[in-house]
């Protein structure tokens, strides 16, 4: 058994009964393995590709303009375009990074208690001019106390409220939801866009992952695994349903602010 033949297993069933168990539990290890394998050939090979798209745009680019002379509007339009694509790359690294520090084992936060709806609100006014060009609805409901950090907070909603907006038509409404639970706070933001396919939602939290890598839609696939990475520092879970063509609904559980503790009446 090695890197290339992680596929092999041992049958349990041959084995003397005292060891079956020790020969399932090497088995699923074996599965565990085989699987971080692949899926860590996969993001190499998928984080190659968004790094050489925007390189090759930007050297393409380049050589192009060297060919002749040009105007200065023409050089001018060369390096908008070469820093746009640079900004890009840095999207992605900053994001990579921030994925990377959010797993070691040392990352602290330092949550806070504050009113959710007001910092849902907050985040869906920052939006609402590029919706109301495209004449969709942000809407807000329910009320709860969030414990989490804001800026993460602030990051994760706002992640999730940008792939809402590239995938919903016009005319369509978006709805970001809170509501506080006895031991959690569960904030939702929902869609009516075009949803994802069935066979797609168990690796849409996966780094680099898009529905559709034909179709360019301005993100890297790092969007979802950012906003699962923040949840769970905080101790909290994100899932996603989604139906297509009637939209896409993702789900945050934070755990919930511990309520005061009311002072025990005095004795008479």
């Amino acid at each position: 058994i090695g890197p290339t033949h992680l596929n092999e297993r041992i049958a349990p069933t041959r084995w003397p009964r005292e060891l079956q168990p020790l020969a399932r539990a090497f088995d699923d290890m074996l599965h565990r393995l085989e699987d971080s394998f692949t899926r860590l050939s996969q993001f190499s090979a998928d984080l190659a590709h968004e790094l050489r798209t925007p390189i090759a745009n930007i050297r393409g680019e380049a050589e192009v303009a060297l060919t002749r002379p040009r105007a200065s509007a023409e050089y001018r339009e060369v390096v908008e375009s070469t820093v746009a694509e640079c900004e890009r790359l840095s999207g992605i690294v900053d994001s990579l990074l921030f994925l990377a520090r959010a797993e070691a084992a040392d990352r602290r936060i330092a949550p806070t208690t504050f009113d959710g709806r007001m910092a849902l609100e907050k985040i869906a006014s920052f939006y609402r001019t590029i919706a109301e060009e495209r004449h969709i609805a942000i809407l807000c409901q329910g009320e709860g106390e969030m414990l989490a950090e804001p800026s993460l907070f602030d990051r994760a909603i706002s992640n999730l409220l940008d792939n809402a907006l590239r995938f919903t038509p016009e005319g369509r409404t978006i709805t970001l939801s809170i509501k506080r639970s006895s031991n959690s706070t569960e904030v939702t933001v929902s869609d009516t866009g075009t949803g994802i396919p069935a066979e797609h939602l168990p690796r849409v939290f996966d780094r680099l992952y898009r529905v559709d890598p034909s179709r360019s839609s301005g993100g890297a696939g790092l969007g979802l695994s950012l906003v699962q990475s923040i949840v769970q520092l905080h101790g909290g879970s994100a899932s996603i349903a989604s139906e297509p063509g009637q939209g896409t609904k993702v789900t945050l559980i934070f755990p919930a602010p511990s309520r005061p503790t009311s002072a025990a009446a005095p004795l008479t």
